[in-house]
């Protein structure tokens, strides 16, 4: 149960003190402070909510909303890395294929050449960056010749990132973006209010078009809990769409060799392609498996696929007059 005191212009948001029971069978009021979030809206009080309902025993004190997100979304990556290791689990269904572990490993039986696309979120923080080389060099191995990777990037090391998949054996196409249209990120150390995210087209040697790309997609919402609940980088689905549909027909296969919270996955099954990917983290596939039974079982296909295209896009594409 969550209460709410005034403090000042804006409320604190937290749970009723916990109490535990001692030895003796009794209960006393538990020492650890449960955790507290400041909130100065009726929308940040819900998205407060959803994350104290989600946060763990270890969580205490006064802590900010974002903070309590992010700790949220590793609290239910951890559970769905526990339930991973009570036992196996289906991990594949009629279109799609998961496996767990490295991708230079678990993915090294794919054919040269049989992959229609790839679309990923390759980690891009500092320990992340160097894995941008051997990507490319996978990319540039399991592509059809012509055909593309669509990479999301950082921009604090994009000219590195850039130079490693190059290095890698993949030729550079283009360089795409998506709107981010609701709170914008602060990049601190560069003083800039970050308002798209960096998406890279590589190819498997020469590019060779198919179709006319619409190279923007955009990103509506808050990208609260409620929204990307599952992994602390979980990506928008719409704007995943977007790509899978500009560098794929349906039928053809999709990879993705860092699934994190499956949004690719999902994306490519509801786009009407084939799927297959991988992580090193169990509780990634785990997710990921779940997300795709669960739009087997119909509980979100209904829910997802009806969902309109953000406005922004539509009023776009009416404009450029692409999909």
């Amino acid at each position: 149960m969550t209460t709410s005191k005034v403090s000042g212009t804006g409320h604190l948001l937290g749970s009723e003190p916990a109490v535990v029971t001692g030895r003796d069978d009794k209960t006393y009021p538990a020492r650890r402070a449960r955790p507290v979030i400041f909130v100065q809206s009726n929308r940040d009080a819900k998205r407060a909510a959803d994350a104290l309902r989600a946060l763990d025993a270890s969580a205490s004190g006064l802590i900010g909303r974002n903070r309590a997100e992010e700790r949220a979304r590793i609290s239910n990556l951890a559970r769905a890395r526990a339930d991973a290791a009570e036992g196996p689990a289906q991990l594949s269904g009629d279109v799609w294929e998961l496996r767990t572990g490295d991708f230079r490993e678990v993915l090294a039986d794919l054919a040269d050449g049989s992959v229609d696309a790839i679309v990923t979120d390759p980690p891009y923080d500092n320990a992340g960056v160097p894995i941008f080389e051997p990507f490319g060099a996978f990319a540039a191995r399991t592509l059809k010749p012509g055909r593309l990777a669509v990479v999301y990037a950082g921009h604090l090391q994009l000219d590195r990132e850039m130079a490693l998949l190059e290095r890698g054996g993949v030729t550079y196409m283009w360089h795409g973006a998506i709107v981010l249209t609701g709170r914008n990120t602060r990049v601190r150390t560069r003083k800039v209010f970050g308002q798209h995210r960096s998406v890279l087209l590589y190819s498997a040697g020469p590019y060779r078009p198919r179709r006319w790309l619409s190279d923007v997609a955009f990103a509506e919402g808050r990208g609260g809990l409620e929204e990307r609940p599952l992994h602390p980088w979980q990506q928008a689905l719409e704007p995943v769409r977007h790509w899978v549909r500009q560098v794929s027909e349906p039928g053809e296969l999709i990879v993705d060799p860092f699934i994190g919270s499956g949004t690719t996955a999902v994306a490519a099954i509801m786009e009407g392609r084939r799927f297959i990917g991988c992580d090193i983290d169990p509780g990634c596939v785990e997710t990921t498996r779940r997300r795709l039974v669960e739009l087997a079982d119909g509980s979100t296909a209904r829910l997802e696929h009806d969902q309109e295209r953000p406005s922004a896009e539509r009023a776009w594409q009416s404009v450029a007059g692409t999909d």
